[in-house]
């Protein structure tokens, strides 16, 4: 069997063999063609090593080089983050200004007019759009309140964010959020000088929304929220189309649980028989 060893200074040897108790006869192997080959001539060492011997300034700088390269990695990683943290920063505020600009250049007197009145409190009710529409006051409605009910108690915590949206066509955009701090979900708000002001946003939501819901573009029409707004007109096909559906559901239900109550009589263990 072949026997390599490795001399102090880092030669690939191959064992010739003995020279004596403290000395070895060994040939150095050399790489050719890929290939390596005991070449030249035999020489004689005193101590030879299984592995590559590294003397302690060699492992020392090949540790060195090693924290190193991993710190200069992690520095690059650093600097490539904050260069595009930097660049992130730079293009949001060139959007918000851009947008600042092209609200102030394309707004109308009337948003901007609306945005005095909800800054100055002048505001008196809010129309919620959506799923659930609905009216309320402003001051006397919960829903503009953050109100802990945790246990049944009842514990003003704060007035909710109100959220005001600016879009470059000069649109403005009012979302109440469900906490004061902004967490949670948010609807979208209409907030008007009066109640006849929201009646009026809220009749032109529900016309919208029943014809959307008639030509089966839309899934479903919150017809009882839309009855709890005090003067609101429904369209009468809304209403009874709205009848017919919960009709069908009722008679499903009413199959659904005869059908239920049959396989439950079926599965019934008969009764026993009298004894004689």
């Amino acid at each position: 069997m072949t026997d390599i060893k490795y001399t102090s200074d880092g030669k690939k040897v191959l064992v010739v063999g003995k020279l004596n108790a403290e000395q070895t006869i060994v040939q150095e192997i050399f790489v050719s063609a890929g290939q390596e080959i005991p070449s030249g001539e035999n020489f004689v060492v005193k101590s030879l090593h299984d592995a590559p011997a590294e003397s302690w300034k060699e492992k020392n700088l090949r540790e060195l080089e090693a924290r190193y390269e991993r710190s200069r990695k992690e520095l690059e990683s650093s600097i490539d983050q904050q260069a595009r943290r930097l660049t992130m920063i730079k293009d949001k505020a060139k959007h918000h200004a851009d947008a600042l600009f092209k609200f102030v250049e394309n707004s109308e007197s009337d948003q901007l007019d609306l945005l005095k009145k909800v800054l100055s409190g002048q505001i008196t009710h809010v129309f919620i759009s959506g799923y659930s529409p609905e009216i309320f006051e402003w001051e006397e409605g919960s829903k503009a309140y953050d109100i802990d009910t945790y246990h049944g108690r009842m514990q003003v915590d704060g007035i909710k964010l109100l959220s005001v949206y600016g879009y470059s066509d000069g649109n403005l955009t009012y979302r109440l959020h469900s906490y004061r701090d902004g967490s949670g979900g948010s609807d979208q708000v209409f907030p008007v000088c009066s109640y006849a002001e929201a009646l009026t946003l809220a009749q032109a939501e529900c016309d919208k929304q029943a014809a959307s819901y008639l030509a089966d573009k839309r899934s479903s029409f919150h017809l009882s929220s839309w009855q709890k707004i005090e003067g609101i007109v429904i369209p009468e096909a809304a209403i009874q189309k709205c009848d017919a559906e919960a009709d069908a559901q009722r008679v499903k239900r009413i199959a659904n649980l005869k059908k239920e109550l049959a396989d439950l009589e079926e599965k019934a263990p008969a009764k026993a028989k009298p004894a004689k």
